[in-house]
């Protein structure tokens, strides 16, 4: 662990990592302190456990292309004005990630691909990840109108030059947000996904599922989850917010009597159900839900939630289902304290909060995890 200050020459023209300043211990000081803050009044919170390493642990980055002035811009977003810096390798991604940028930066000049300046041209983003046990990498061509001219060539170049990108896609994005990847996709070569392994599980990822950008401390934070979750063979479990699976196939892979899994994305829960399967998990139900009222099914009860919302903190209408379904133990994973300490004030009168655990999943950040669990009063 490195506990000097970083340095990195992008960081005043990036402004992505907010504690460059710091060491990492005082960075992990600076978190503990902030989720004390949020999370102390509802019981006692452990001692954080840390990103190792601390660098070079990102598994995924995005690099806008844009058209301005008369010629293209490429690098990674600025939050502070929404412009673009101008970056070669980030202090915080896996350097094979950085490698392949290079090369698709010389390959989109090559065949001619137009950024988008807002009215016209293709590309407007980069996605590139990667599977850290396996090696794998997936590439995304984020662009404005779906595939362009040649897009299958370059895709078929870019596989040639780095045989460890396994698959190239084409996601398609009409909206005003330039790093959204929510549009259609259409897979150029390749598989559409690529191979990972976390906690011993194999998954299928695809380049517009969510996935951990941090697999060092994502395998820390699922087995901390999986410990809290303590499934038997009898239990009946649901893993809400599910997305491709990972959270409840660690959980149940050690024996279990039925696994739910629900999600708002169809695309990832036709992934999970794949998943399970490859995992040996074959009692398994994963759907897909836009009214988070009917979350968990009406008239069967589960022992255990599993349950891993976005920024933005469980739906309220999901909350009170679970309030009003009483599952006898609620293991909750949050990447935002805030929106955790909303969500367990109104779980607090059913429920005793039991452990909270925070993770550092994102150093050179303020931002932190943390998994409470929760067992019904």
């Amino acid at each position: 662990m490195d506990n000097g200050i970083r340095d990195c020459e992008y960081r005043r023209k990036c402004g992505a990592c907010q504690t460059l300043n710091l060491s990492y211990e005082e960075e992990l000081s600076l978190k503990m302190k902030r989720v004390i803050e949020l999370l102390g009044k509802f019981g006692h919170v452990e001692g954080i456990i840390p990103s190792d390493p601390s660098e070079h642990y990102r598994n995924k980055a995005q690099y806008l292309f844009r058209f301005s002035r008369g010629h293209v811009e490429s690098g990674l977003y600025r939050s502070s004005d929404g412009g673009i810096a101008n970056v070669d390798c980030c202090l915080m991604e896996d350097p094979d990630i950085s490698a392949v940028y290079a090369r698709v930066r010389k390959l989109v000049q090559k065949h001619g691909v137009k950024a988008y300046d807002g009215r016209k041209g293709d590309l407007r983003h980069v996605m590139i990840r990667k599977g850290v046990s396996t090696g794998e990498i997936s590439v995304a061509l984020v662009t404005h109108r779906g595939p362009f001219e040649g897009a299958r060539e370059l895709a078929e170049e870019l596989m040639r030059n780095i045989p460890s990108v396994v698959t190239v896609s084409v996601v398609k994005n009409e909206t005003d947000v330039a790093l959204m990847m929510n549009g259609e996709e259409t897979v150029l070569a390749g598989p559409g996904y690529i191979n990972d392994v976390l906690c011993g599980c194999r998954l299928k990822v695809p380049p517009k599922a969510f996935y951990q950008i941090n697999p060092y401390s994502t395998e820390k934070l699922y087995e901390t989850a999986a410990e809290f979750a303590d499934i038997s063979g009898n239990d009946h479990v649901l893993d809400a917010y599910c997305g491709i699976g990972p959270v409840g196939i660690i959980a149940a892979k050690n024996g279990y009597a039925s696994l739910d899994g629900f999600d708002i994305s169809p695309e990832a829960v036709a992934v999970a159900k794949i998943n399970a399967e490859a995992n040996g998990i074959g009692n398994s139900d994963y759907r897909c839900v836009s009214d988070f009222r009917y979350a968990l099914s009406r008239g069967k009860r589960y022992d255990t939630v599993l349950t891993d919302p976005p920024r933005a903190g469980c739906d309220r209408r999901f909350i009170a289902n679970m309030l009003e379904l009483c599952p006898g133990r609620i293991v909750y994973i949050s990447c935002n304290p805030q929106t955790l300490a909303r969500d367990l004030g109104a779980l607090k009168k059913e429920y005793r909060i039991a452990k909270m655990q925070p993770v550092d999943m994102f150093p050179g950040t303020t931002h932190v995890e943390c998994v409470t669990l929760m067992t019904k009063k």
